[in-house]
């Protein structure tokens, strides 16, 4: 009897894992497509670099096709539930995010194939690496899932980066930071359960637990919770990894690394911070105003072209995660409009530099005449990237303001005040070098002929072509943009 009773616990215990499985279809694509990744793999190694190439843009286009398909029906259909015991939960907010970075996942592979980059192994991996972890990130609703699924994430991070020969000396103290952050965030999920009891961050227990805490332990445990997830964001001071791991990547895995985990984790924020029962809004505004300045500064006085989209890309990072201080729902909307115009702006503005292969600023003098329409583009991505009209990226902004003042009405903390003071003066610094480039392709004279953009082809005018569309139109309909991931 003993042995029945045991077989129909474990029945009951494998049910329980299971149950919820069909809500996250497009995560399991994914995953599926990492394990089936590694199997052809072993077949391929033989085979020629053109042949394995396209090989790898088929397994991973065909089902991150599928899995965009899937997500925006089940964002249509409204689908929610828990799965794997409670440890994830499918919500509305995780079904909209999670459509926007599998497109902007499709998108990018799209780009590099058109643009003939070569895919190899190791960077398929990290990419797909990357997306399950940042498709998990918004669904994890315990500490333990959490943890796992950023690693996840930084797993394939750590790959991508280290790739490069030139790359090495960047990545190893990345690597080390990651794992210091891991090492400090796993401590601040066990300090969290000693004061609460609990591993779920939405239950109410947490709530309590957090609530009746000494203030200076509860303090130190959830600063190092969010060590873990300033770390991904580039929040200043856990920046010093980022301008230069990112000057040595390709425009791909620069834009990948810039966009996918960051709005994961700014989901992360938006869900954690209403359920906890006190206010941190004036010390996340000191390392949010801080953020700002040092990529908006530091970004101030480069003269390399990367180094100068890597210090932007922190203060980017840092704007995004100023929704934290709004509520809710104006939140994710938030998060998903400013969050798809900036990938789009991104991948435009990264493979047009890249492309170049131009390591300095000066290298673009004088293209605006010789290559207009190359150079048209790059000036538009620019100029979405500052927020400025005709760029969807203007109403963006502009609500991250609005809404940030908002909200200081409501939850009057100075630090709020002085963020968005902050916020408006650089953005301000930030268009006198984003305009840098465009200044070298309109105003100065090229002293000789220069090889920048030769070999462009037709597609890949096309693809910016799109791009630039989509930045422009977005300032028209503004709601058909946000209604794609709602």
């Amino acid at each position: 009897m003993s042995s029945f009773a045991n077989i129909s616990q474990l029945t009951e215990r494998i049910q329980s894992i299971t149950a919820g499985l069909q809500l996250v279809i497009p995560e399991l694509i994914i995953a599926g497509t990492i394990l089936f990744s590694l199997v052809v793999e072993l077949f391929l190694h033989t085979k020629t670099e053109k042949f394995t190439t396209s090989w790898r843009y088929f397994t991973v286009q065909i089902p991150l096709l599928l899995a965009v398909s899937l997500s925006f029906q089940r964002s249509e259909l409204a689908l929610t539930g828990s799965f794997a015991s409670g440890l994830f939960d499918v919500n509305v907010g995780s079904n909209a995010l999670n459509t926007l970075i599998l497109s902007i996942g499709f998108l990018l592979i799209l780009m590099n194939q058109i643009h003939k980059k070569p895919l190899s192994f190791e960077e398929l991996i990290g990419f797909l690496s990357i997306l399950l972890g940042a498709l998990f990130v918004p669904l994890s609703v315990s500490a333990l899932s959490l943890f796992l699924s950023i690693e996840f994430m930084s797993m394939g991070t750590y790959v991508l980066v280290s790739l490069r020969k030139e790359a090495a000396r960047a990545s190893l103290p990345y690597v080390l930071f990651g794992l210091g952050s891991s090492a400090l965030f796993i401590y601040g999920i066990s300090l969290l359960y000693g004061l609460t009891g609990t591993l779920d961050l939405m239950s109410v227990d947490f709530s309590r637990g957090i609530s009746v805490a000494d203030p200076y332990l509860r303090g130190l445990a959830l600063g190092l919770f969010a060590v873990g997830l300033l770390f991904k964001m580039s929040w200043a001071p856990f920046h010093p990894w980022n301008p230069d791991v990112m000057e040595n990547l390709p425009a791909s895995w620069m834009t990948w690394i810039s966009t996918a985990p960051k709005l994961a984790i700014a989901f992360v924020g938006i869900r954690i911070l209403p359920v906890l029962p006190v206010s941190y809004a004036n010390e996340l505004a000191v390392l949010g105003i801080l953020t700002l300045l040092v990529g908006n500064l530091g970004a101030l006085g480069q003269n390399k072209t990367k180094r100068l989209l890597a210090y932007s890309s922190i203060a980017h990072g840092g704007f995004m995660a100023m929704a934290w201080f709004f509520q809710p729902l104006q939140a994710l909307d938030a998060v998903l409009f400013y969050g798809f115009l900036y990938s789009i702006a991104s991948l435009l503005v990264f493979y047009l530099i890249d492309e170049s292969g131009a390591e300095e600023i000066s290298s673009f003098t004088g293209l605006g005449s010789a290559k207009p329409l190359p150079s048209f583009f790059l000036m538009s991505g620019l100029i979405a990237l500052v927020g400025l009209p005709p760029a969807g990226t203007f109403i963006a902004k502009l609500t991250y303001f609005s809404l940030l003042w908002s909200n200081y009405e409501i939850n009057p903390a100075i630090g709020i005040l002085i963020l968005l003071f902050v916020a408006i003066f650089t953005t301000a610094v930030s268009l006198v070098y984003y305009l840098k480039i465009p200044f070298q392709l309109y105003f100065k004279k090229a002293s000789e002929k220069s090889s920048i953009w030769v070999e462009l082809s037709r597609w890949q005018i096309y693809s910016y072509g799109i791009l630039t569309a989509i930045l422009g139109l977005s300032i028209l309909f503004p709601e058909a943009v946000l209604n794609l991931w709602k």
